[in-house]
């Protein structure tokens, strides 16, 4: 059996090799395959697509020609853009050929071989081309009579006056038009005496301009650059080859409160142009437009190389004309309006695109408008035109007499007003950019007035209506002005002349968004003689006050502006009146003047070196003043004023002859609600401070600085909310003497002129006192409450709570040292505002109560005050009319600017404490503040401080040898233990250590907690304290524990007598230091206790603490012997459990037998 056995083993053995064996292999084998088969599939798979992709090729009976031919249909251009295509291939690359040579052009002429392009007599080509438009080129002469559309393939000339008279369309496709000799200088070129003459320059083939651009960005030129025409000579005669002009663009910064500008040189070429008198002598028009008749320019260039006759221009226009692109260009020599004169009632210029450069004239050096037409400029460019350095007059760019102009888009860039009028103090002459007059009306909208230099006054806009009837109009609503110059004289960025009313105001839409922005950024005023204004200039009428511009400006932010004297934000020097207010009005802030320097060596003769006309040159020493013009010598007078030039002056200037009634009121409200912030002098008299709820009145001289540049959260809030609400931006200008953002000596309304409400501050001040310690700044906390109705429930103090009643809360302060302040003026302003929504009469007064609190507090030791002090403030109004002041819009119409001027009248003061009321009469201010105090001049709030400090005795109960019984601790205040306090009894059961608190044995449900007050210790005749420190007290106290042998005679109770040890110290510092040690001893039968000389004193902690420990006797007990019984119980259970364990060995040894295999 065993061979069997192992045979049978062996076999099994063997079977388990085959198995694993043959795994093994298939394993291999598996792998093997996983690594030849992938690439035999692939290769298979690839001979499978070839065989494929042959049979498409190839089938069908296709060639690879036909293939070819599918593929370029497809796109392929390899054979398309062969440098050896023929001749006779066309493409994009035949429509854009360059036009034909002059020599070219005649033989393309259908003339015989030997007439050359410059015959008279030569015929031009006239047949329709695919676009329907007839071809023309060489004399096209009467060719345009009947109108119809045509194109020039080539260069064209008439040799006489060309008559529209019908619809007429021409063009130009990248060829000239010439007129190469007019028969006089009053001749005109293309008359438009019906219908409408439309001019294009477009390839026709493909649609596209012919014009080549070069851009350049050149930062480095100075405003007003001027558009330069280079000419060729040829067999025409001058014929224009480019237009070089400059563009200044302004894009808004990331934050949105400025501008950066960028001028970029543009250079054009290759465009079509109708060119006259390119021979020889001169026409007086270019292009003239009869009533009723329109020029359309679309394309190409109108312009002449030679000067134009007397009184001329390259377009008259008593029709329509209108400009969606092509250039204007090189009018010179002839009358106002040297590229464009429109004249006339039904005359109008309407803009979308388009050039109009390098024109010169007296005025309206690019274009000139009067009679009652309209301009409309909605896009395009007016770059780099000027008006002559021999002759004084009005508009580099555009000068507009009469009727309307609207500026809603484009650029009126880089233009300029050469001629300085030689009288200084004058400024009648500039506007580089755009000057307006004779009762025009002028919107701006949109677009752009930048770059334009003034020799004059007015650098980017100028409206005047000197010594004209009525008024003028000026009214902008988003677009920007911006870099702009005036050399000689006022308003860089725009001047507002006499007899003009003017508003900028970027409008919102009824939920407050707003719908545009007007910025006036950036725009320099260099005039060393006259007062300034860099970003605005209102002028004003010295001797008629009624002829004094006047200009209101709502929603605007002036910030970041310069003066090389004072006002860098607003300066005003007025013959007419200002209003500074927040009722959409201003914010005026963190704009920079000169600062308090002065020369007493100079004096009177300040400025020194002195103001030199011929150079423009001298008084270029801080700070800049004025030559004194006309008496306007203010500022040198408040430069000789210490308390003027010691105080703030760079947000707002204003310097006048005396007056006796205001001639200016300024708010301390700025746009947005937030406070100004106002400081300065007023009056060359005192120093002073406009609150936010006031105002001031002014009839000679103010000088203010803004502090809303701090870095405080309301400071940084006041300029978010101006920020957010303005919609107008002046910032970033710069006036040589005076007003960076404004100067005025006109009529000023920043903000809608409404009635002003001045409101008194309200300060309270109190006092607070700690008896006990020294006080700490912040430790207390006090409110005051407003009542806001007669039957409203008052403020009250009942059980040690507080309550508020009806009234509402209106500011919380804590103490500073023994000091309370509080500054009411925003909620007595707001109640006042409140009430001044009202009709009021002209005078009156009301009452407002307010009451005065400590907030309840949890200090340690502190005992609060409880009382409630009453504050009735009693308010008294008058009104003033401070001046009139002119409806906006309208010409003669004037309303009332009233002044309520709000006064604090009296203050009463009633305490009220425990349910007595007690009046403590009437208080007076004291710089500013009115002391809420105590009768005889007490402390307004006095609290008691007397703390103390606790402990909790405890100790421990062992027990050893024995379960815990119900033993019990007493504690007393005497080793006698007569008087005990406290008592606490264990639990019993098995946990034989516990530790124990006392309960009270007046009150078992409390614990005894030891306290000491600073009173019982301070003064304390023992130990009055000294060197080391403050005064102390020393407690002793004993815990034993009660002897219950009886109760429990197998226990041995401890006999020890603990001692307690409380050593109470003022720490001097408003507080209690206390040290607890205790001992262990015994005491006699006396009562007496005695140290255990063998036990030292411990500090009671937590860990270290009075121990009493009782022990159990170990005798056995003597009825039923059951400690023997349990014992041998416990022995016969072990045995058991040996045997058992001795015997379960034993077998399974047996059973085991020898060890198996």
């Amino acid at each position: 059996m065993k061979a069997n056995s192992d045979k049978s083993k062996q076999s099994k053995k063997a079977t388990r090799r085959v198995l694993a064996g043959v795994l093994c292999g298939a394993s291999v084998l598996s792998l093997v395959l996983s690594l030849v088969m992938p690439p035999i599939s692939q290769a298979i798979a690839n001979d499978s697509q070839a065989d494929s992709t042959e049979e498409t090729v190839m089938g069908g009976g296709s060639s690879s020609e036909s293939t070819d031919v599918d593929d370029t249909a497809n796109g392929d251009t390899e054979n398309q853009n062969s440098d050896d295509a023929e001749g006779g291939e066309t493409g994009d690359g035949a429509a854009e050929m360059p036009p034909l040579s002059d020599d070219t052009e005649a033989e393309s002429a259908a003339q015989p071989a030997d007439d050359g392009a410059d015959d008279e007599n030569a015929i031009a080509l006239a047949s329709g081309n695919a676009n329907g438009n007839i071809e023309l080129q060489g004399d096209v002469t009467g060719k345009f009579t009947e109108g119809g559309s045509y194109c020039l393939t080539s260069d064209a000339w008439s040799t006489k006056s060309i008559n529209i008279k019908k619809d007429t369309k021409i063009n130009l496709a990248g060829h000239k038009l010439y007129y190469r000799v007019p028969k006089n200088e009053t001749d005109t070129f293309i008359t438009v005496e019906s219908g409408a003459l439309t001019i294009e320059d477009y390839i026709e083939d493909s649609g596209k301009s012919p014009v080549k651009t070069t851009t350049t960005t050149v930062n480095d030129k100075n405003p007003g650059q001027p558009a330069e025409m280079e000419w060729t000579s040829d067999n025409n005669g001058t014929t224009p080859q480019s237009l070089t002009y400059y563009e200044t663009t302004s894009t808004p910064k990331a934050d949105r409160l400025g501008t950066t500008e960028t001028t970029t040189q543009h250079t054009v070429s290759g465009f079509g142009a109708i060119v006259a008198a390119s021979k020889s002598g001169s026409v007086k028009q270019v292009i003239s437009v009869a009533d009723g008749s329109t020029l359309n320019l679309n394309g190409g260039m109108i312009t002449t190389p030679r000067t134009l006759g007397n009184d001329g221009h390259v377009i008259l226009s008593q029709g329509a004309v209108n400009i969606s692109g092509g250039y204007v260009t090189n009018g010179n020599g002839g009358g106002w309006g040297g590229g464009l004169c429109i004249t006339g009632a039904k005359a109008s210029l309407e803009m979308t695109d388009g050039v109009v450069a390098g024109n010169k004239a007296a005025s309206g050096g690019g274009i000139f408008a009067n009679n009652g037409a309209t301009l409309k400029l909605a896009g395009g460019i007016i770059s780099g035109n000027a008006t002559y350095s021999d002759s004084v007059g009005l508009g580099g760019g555009i000068l507009v007499s009469g009727g309307s102009v609207t500026v809603s888009g484009g650029y009126i860039t880089n233009n300029k007003y050469a001629k300085f009028c030689g009288t200084d103090g004058n400024g009648c002459h500039g506007g580089a950019g755009l000057a307006a007059n004779s009762g025009v009306h002028v919107t701006i909208s949109g677009g752009q007035i930048t770059g334009n230099y003034s020799e004059e006054a007015g650098g980017g806009v100028y409206v005047t209506n000197l010594n004209q009837g009525g008024k003028a109009w000026l009214n902008i609503t988003e677009g920007i002005i911006a870099s702009n110059v005036s050399y000689r004289s006022e308003g860089a960025g725009i001047r507002v002349g006499q007899k003009v009313d003017a508003l900028i105001n970027g409008p919102k839409d009824s939920n407050g968004t707003k719908e545009s922005i007007v910025y006036i950024t950036n725009n320099h005023c260099m005039s060393r003689f006259d007062w300034g204004g860099g970003g605005i200039f209102v002028q004003g009428d010295s001797k008629n006050a009624e002829n004094a511009g006047r200009l209101f400006v709502y929603n605007s932010y002036i910030s970041s502006n310069t003066a090389g004297g004072y006002g860098g934000g607003v300066a005003v020097c007025p013959s007419g009146k200002t209003l500074v207010t927040n009722t959409k009005g201003t914010a005026i802030f963190g704009n920079k003047s000169a600062g308090k320097e002065y020369n007493e060596l100079d004096g009177e003769n300040y400025p020194n070196p002195a103001y030199n006309k011929d150079k423009n040159s001298g008084n270029d020493r801080t700070p800049h003043l004025s030559a004194g013009n006309d008496g306007k010598d203010q500022d040198k007078a408040a430069y000789l004023k210490d308390v003027f030039r010691d105080n703030g002056h760079a947000d707002f200037f204003l310097a006048a002859h005396d007056h006796e009634t205001p001639i200016a009121v300024v708010t301390g409200e700025m746009l947005g609600g937030g406070d100004a912030r106002y400081s300065g002098s007023i009056e060359l008299k005192k120093a002073i401070n406009i609150p936010a709820n006031g105002a001031v009145g002014v009839k000679k001289s103010i000088g203010l600085t803004s502090g809303v540049m701090a870095g405080d959260e309301a400071a940084i809030d006041a300029r978010n909310r101006a920020q957010n609400e303005a919609t107008t931006f002046i910032t970033g200008n710069y006036s040589w003497d005076h007003g960076g953002g404004i100067m005025s000596n006109g009529d000023l309304y920043l903000g809608v002129p409404a009635d002003a409400y001045a409101y008194p501050s309200l300060k309270l001040k109190a006092t607070k006192e700690l008896d006990g310690r020294d006080l700490k700044d912040g430790e207390f906390t006090f409110t005051v409450y407003r009542k806001d109705s007669d039957t409203a429930k008052v403020p009250s103090w009942k059980n040690d709570k507080f309550d508020r009643g009806d009234c509402e809360f209106v500011k919380s302060a804590q103490n500073s040292a023994g000091n309370i302040a509080f500054d009411l003026s925003n909620d007595l302003s707001k109640q006042l505002g409140d009430f001044s929504k009202k009709p009021l009469s002209d005078t009156g007064k009301i009452t407002y109560s307010y009451y005065l609190v400590e907030n309840a507090g949890n200090i340690p030791g502190v005992v609060y005050d409880h009382a409630v002090y009453e504050i009735n403030v009693t308010v008294k109004y008058d009104k003033t009319v401070l001046m009139s002041v002119p409806i906006q819009g309208e010409t003669d119409e004037f309303k009332n600017l009233n002044v309520y001027n709000f006064t604090i009248d009296r203050v009463d003061v009633t305490k009220n404490h425990e349910g007595s009321a007690e009046t403590l009469g009437s208080v007076s201010p004291t710089d500013d503040y009115y002391l809420i105090a105590d009768s005889g001049g007490g402390n307004t709030f006095t609290n008691k401080y007397d703390p103390e400090v606790s402990w909790t005795p405890e100790a421990t109960k062992v027990v050893e040898g024995g379960e815990m019984k119900e033993f019990t601790l007493q504690l007393a205040e005497d080793s006698k233990f007569n008087n005990i306090i406290g008592t606490a009894v264990t639990s019993a059961g098995k946990d034989t250590k516990q530790t124990l608190s006392f309960k009270d044995t007046t009150d078992k449900n409390k614990t005894v907690e030891l306290k000491y007050s600073l009173s019982d210790i301070r003064n304390n005749s023992d130990d009055p304290g000294g060197s080391t420190g403050g005064s102390s007290k020393t407690f002793t106290y004993y815990v034993r524990e009660n002897d219950e042998h009886s109760t429990y005679p197998h226990y041995k109770f401890d006999p020890s007598v603990y001692r307690f040890k409380v050593v109470a110290t003022d720490n001097t510092e408003g507080g209690i230091d206390c040290a607890v040690t205790y001992r262990k001893g015994t005491v006699n039968p006396k009562g007496e206790w005695t140290a255990d000389a063998s036990a030292a004193e411990g500090t009671f902690t937590a860990d270290s603490i009075p121990t009493f420990t009782n022990t159990y006797s170990t005798s056995l007990p003597l009825s039923g012997m059951s400690g023997v019984t349990l014992t041998y119980l416990a022995g016969a259970a072990v045995l058991c459990a040996a045997a058992a364990w001795m015997h379960i060995r034993r077998k399974a040894n047996a059973k085991g037998g020898k060890r198996r295999e």
